[in-house]
């Protein structure tokens, strides 16, 4: 009974690790938010002018990102 009980735990386990793993995966494909998960948790390591630098380089990506929405849309 005991060997039962930890496969099923350990399946469990498995279960809920795929849905995190899904969930993220569906994030991701949403509009990068690993990277603003990885720079929101190592923020605090950076000196100001490479905060500054960095928030320089999202900004332009997002000018980017909006341009191409922007330009993809049918004029009408």
């Amino acid at each position: 009974m005991g060997t039962l009980t930890i496969i099923f735990a350990f399946a469990i386990l498995i279960g809920i690790i795929g849905i995190f793993i899904r969930i993220s995966m569906r994030v991701r494909k949403g509009g990068g938010s690993m990277l603003v998960v990885c720079s929101g948790a190592t923020d605090a390591f950076y000196s100001k002018d490479k905060k500054k630098a960095i928030e320089m380089i999202v900004e332009k990506n997002a000018g980017k990102k909006m341009e191409e929405e922007s330009s993809s849309e049918p004029e009408q």
